[in-house]
């Protein structure tokens, strides 16, 4: 892939009371990118966008867990 294709991702819809939009900031280029749709970033931006959510995900998993009683 040439370095200045871009990578199409998707970011997923948040509550309704929450942001529409998905902030990221990668090499000091801001991205603004809508929920709930695809856009197409450089690839950096995307790699960095899904080691986001990945930490994200675990962050929630890791508090779901303390939730849960112990046996």
């Amino acid at each position: 892939m040439n370095k200045r294709e871009g990578v199409e991702i998707f970011i997923p819809r948040n509550a309704a009371n929450q942001d529409p939009n998905f902030y990221a900031a990668v090499n000091g280029t801001n991205y603004v990118l809508p929920r709930g749709k695809s856009s197409t970033v450089p690839p950096e931006a995307a790699a960095e966008i899904e080691r986001a959510r990945a930490a994200e995900e675990a962050m929630y998993a890791a508090r779901d867990a303390l939730k849960t009683p112990a046996e």
